[in-house]
């Protein structure tokens, strides 16, 4: 949209200001503001006034362009009932920001193996399944979440045979899976896994690339259920 506002608020020296701005997008939880000239920084608290309404909103981000400034708001508390009678409910946002970067030193690939992992002080193995491989590293889909930093042994069935190396939690998203960054491992292991991931041609598709598909969440399950 192409909607003209007010937003108005303190500034960090304690004055007040009042500026003109356009709205260019707006949904009952947020808004994008263009050609903003007053002072506010990332978590500043600002009333928005536009079509008769009065809302409070924080700012989450803020950037300058050669054509002028733009920032984000995030609605504080619940959107006045005028605002829901012309604004649609929000829908699911499927928007994934490209990354700008590469944040892997390692080409991941598809794959589905068997994984056995061994925490420090806990008797029993859990049964896991890798879904994507490395040499660096792996993805497991664990039936919890686990700490980032926690050191575990971990053994690929490669082959009808387990491959045993130390590694550690990068991270762990619920339903997503579970980082495993692989810290110590002899040179059969490391040369098994390479001509394992040599020999495929599914890699994990980069968020920058174009037509990446995008995956739901998908449940955590055991090699053995």
């Amino acid at each position: 949209m192409a909607l003209s506002a007010t937003v108005c608020g303190m500034d960090a020296k304690g004055r007040s200001f009042l500026d003109r701005v356009q709205v260019l997008n707006l949904s009952r939880d947020g808004a994008l503001l263009e050609d903003v000239s007053c002072v506010v920084s990332v978590g500043d608290l600002v009333a928005l006034r536009f079509e008769g309404t009065t809302r409070r909103y924080r700012v989450k981000w803020e950037h300058s362009t050669a054509e002028g400034r733009r920032i984000g708001l995030a609605g504080v508390g619940s959107a006045p009932a005028v605002t829901d009678n012309w604004l649609p409910a929000s829908g699911a946002d499927d928007y994934i920001r490209p990354r700008l970067i590469v944040r892997r030193e390692r080409a991941r690939h598809v794959c589905e193996i068997a994984v056995e992992m061994r925490l420090r002080d806990v008797s029993t193995p859990m049964w896991v399944t890798a879904c994507d491989l490395s040499d660096s590293g792996c993805r497991v889909l664990v039936p919890h979440a686990m700490t980032p930093g926690t050191e575990i042994s971990i053994a690929l069935w490669l082959d009808g045979e387990r491959v045993w190396m130390q590694g550690e939690v990068t991270h762990s998203i619920y339903g997503c899976g579970t980082g495993i960054r692989f810290k110590k491992m002899d040179r059969v292991a490391q040369q098994r896994i390479v001509s394992l991931i040599g020999s495929g041609d599914a890699r994990v598709s980069d968020r920058r690339e174009d037509g990446v598909q995008l995956y739901t969440l998908c449940p955590a399950f055991s090699a053995t259920s």
